[in-house]
């Protein structure tokens, strides 16, 4: 069969070996690009681009899909119509067991056997470590960002309780025109403006944060 169809194959393989070097030099690392001579499938390789994708080199076989994969099947499978057919979104499995994207353009002699395909496989394995590498960078951002919560939170209370010390006298209750010194001073210093600032400082008076609001209100109004 090789001989018989020979002058259509190289016909065929001329312009596509030349795109091949167009593109050797833009593809990533886990993209292959392969030319396959259809004719001899146990040594079908004419020419590969990131052979290490695949673990194959020139004269190496197909490989291999899914038995009822219609891109897999359309590979050997006889076409009447003899134009060239591209086929998408297609798994291949490599020796190694390792499963790739692929996608194929297949010509056909003027019987519309399948002499030639061109076939791109990709391995998203890549990808995969990526994401699972930002996934574990996020968690461990969040992580971070509690125990910095955690950390600030620490401070405002630290801050407000020396505050009320200064104004207030232990074991006494802290009266209203000790709160609204409290409060001015907090406000000065920045205590509101912190997350939670409100909640913790209405804790340590031993009121309400509407209190604590209202308090801000009134300051306000002078």
């Amino acid at each position: 069969m090789k001989s018989e169809y020979a002058d259509q194959i190289e016909l065929i393989s001329g312009p596509l070996e030349a795109a091949m070097e167009a593109l050797a030099g833009t593809l990533s690392a886990n993209q292959e690009v392969v030319l396959h001579n259809l004719t001899t499938p146990d040594c079908s390789i004419v020419k590969i681009i990131n052979g290490h994708v695949s673990g194959r080199s020139k004269g190496d076989h197909l490989l291999s899909g899914p038995e009822k994969d219609k891109g897999f099947a359309l590979l050997l499978n006889k076409n009447e119509s003899s134009k060239s057919m591209t086929v998408k979104d297609y798994k291949t499995v490599t020796a190694s067991g390792k499963i790739l994207n692929s996608a194929s353009t297949i010509y056909y002699s003027d019987e519309g056997h399948p002499l030639m395909a061109f076939c791109m496989n990709v391995d998203t394995s890549p990808y995969e470590q990526i994401r699972k590498s930002l996934d574990i960078m996020m968690a461990t951002a969040s992580v971070d960002s509690d125990a910095a919560d955690l950390n600030l939170g620490g401070l405002v209370e630290q801050s407000i309780q020396e505050i009320i010390e200064k104004h207030t006298v232990s074991g006494k209750k802290i009266q209203k025109t000790q709160r609204l010194k409290i409060v001015a001073e907090m406000r000065e210093k920045g205590i509101f403006k912190m997350r939670g600032g409100v909640q913790h400082a209405a804790q340590a008076l031993g009121v309400t944060r509407y209190t604590v609001y209202n308090d801000l209100e009134v300051m306000s109004e002078k």
